[in-house]
């Protein structure tokens, strides 16, 4: 009888990955139906591993409609455990044309990325203007208490940001610190 429900489990765990592996192989057609179809599917069936599939057609996609589905699934995500995943994405630099995108999820989706706030904020101060904004509203969503030491060595990476920086940025930058000089600190 065990050993009968062993063979019956590992069959559903096959046929479910089998399932997501042909969501992920129908995600890079060139076929906008199957696209669609898969993004429907990913939605209903997905799966962290679905994740990175879908963050490489975000960036690779010249179709807005595509785009605009996936920033969609992505916005909805409820799964703690994708947080990982994203910080991957938002730190590797072939993504770097969704970093604006893939920043916004968390403060969309309501994802907690607190453990990630340097990672975060650094985006800020390296990339364009828009990435900026979403750093702020992912700081303004943050409910979270953060380690003393932590949130001191980002405002002083903020503040080195500032004094170097001379565009519009820069009063961006400024209200990215006053944002983490209003967070919860844990002494």
């Amino acid at each position: 009888m065990v050993h009968e429900l062993f063979i019956y489990n590992t069959m559903a765990i096959t046929k479910v990955d089998n399932r997501l592996k042909n969501i992920i192989t129908d995600l890079y057609s060139s076929e906008d139906k199957k696209v669609f179809t898969a993004l429907k599917q990913v939605r209903k069936h997905g799966k962290r591993e679905a994740i990175i599939p879908l963050v490489e057609l975000l960036c690779s996609s010249k179709n807005e409609e595509v785009k605009n589905e996936i920033a969609a699934i992505l916005f909805d995500l409820k799964d703690q455990t994708v947080v990982e995943d994203l910080i991957i994405a938002l730190e590797d630099e072939k993504y770097k044309s969704e970093k604006a995108t893939l920043v916004s999820i968390f403060w969309q989706s309501s994802l907690d990325s607190s453990e990630h706030i340097s990672t975060i904020v650094r985006q800020a101060m390296t990339e364009d203007y828009i990435v900026g904004i979403e750093v702020l509203s992912v700081i303004d969503n943050y409910e979270t208490t953060f380690q003393e030491t932590e949130i001191e060595d980002l405002k002083f990476d903020l503040d080195e940001a500032i004094q170097s920086e001379e565009t519009e940025k820069r009063d961006l930058l400024i209200s990215i610190r006053l944002a983490i000089d209003a967070l919860n600190l844990e002494f």
